[in-house]
């Protein structure tokens, strides 16, 4: 970009930003000069260009905001991020193409727009994100779907609770908590998973939502073979409080494991 040409840009980008410029008055050159800008060699430029791309909220700026979710500087892809995410409906689509990028980290900052954005025609798209081959995809996947609060994430966020990586698995715990009553009864179901975590994660998101329909199946699991996992159910019958789980706490202050104990006290 010839010096000149950049600094009018600097200017209008300048204007844009501190809404000296009504954002309805930009002239459609200058949203094409500015996704031209995402492009140029400085850093600096490149962050102004995206945030005055995304006050501005023109659709064509999509696609290139995207491709700038993976520059080299952090700053200019956590700008384009955010401004995606003002940009909002019209960047939908293309957000959940890229959720198919090559570059794991364009496919994080995608999950993570469409987290922003709410949209439900994201769920099913970062459902199938779940099963990335990245951790970090995965990871903030299962996060913005509790953001979004769809139930049709309730079965594949309990499948995520034996992923390989403790984030995610902590997140599609938290998402399955912050989804409530819809998850209640698979996560009941799931009490029996021959996966000790896997019971581990449902005892404790269940005290977390404390639905009183949890009750009785926690107290029939706190016979689990697994420590660990009665020691979460004892935790999760006090989170909830109900007097039907008196007398099988007090059977518990019997338990074997001190921790089981402690937890029924």
């Amino acid at each position: 970009m010839k010096k000149g040409k950049r600094i009018g840009l600097v200017v209008v980008v300048m204007f844009v930003i501190s809404g000296i410029v009504c954002v309805q008055n930009v002239h459609a050159d200058t949203v094409e000069s500015l996704i031209a800008a995402l492009s140029d060699s400085s850093w600096s430029v490149r962050r102004d260009a995206a945030s005055a791309l995304g006050k501005i909220g023109d659709a064509r700026a999509v696609e290139p905001l995207i491709a700038a979710l993976s520059d080299s500087d952090s700053g200019v892809r956590r700008i384009a991020a955010s401004s995606l995410g003002n940009i909002g409906g019209s960047a939908v689509e293309p957000l959940i193409a890229a959720l198919s990028d090559s570059d794991s980290g364009v496919r994080e900052k995608a999950a993570e727009v469409l987290g922003n954005i709410g949209d439900a025609r994201a769920v099913e798209p970062l459902i199938a994100a779940l099963s990335d081959s990245d951790s970090d995809v995965r990871e903030e996947a299962a996060e913005v779907l509790g953001d979004i609060g769809d139930a049709r994430a309730v079965e594949p966020l309990i499948a995520a609770l034996s992923d390989s990586s403790w984030f995610v698995r902590y997140y599609a715990a938290s998402s399955l908590e912050k989804i409530g009553e819809p998850a209640v009864e698979p996560l009941i179901a799931v009490l029996s998973d021959s996966d000790s975590d896997v019971r581990e994660e449902a005892a404790e998101v269940l005290g977390d939502i404390g639905d009183a329909r949890a009750v009785e199946p926690l107290i029939a699991a706190l016979s689990d073979q697994d420590s660990n996992v009665r020691k979460q159910i004892a935790r999760a019958l006090g989170n909830i409080g109900d007097a039907r789980a008196v007398e099988p706490l007090i059977a518990a202050l019997s338990d074997s494991d001190s921790d089981v104990r402690e937890e029924a006290a």
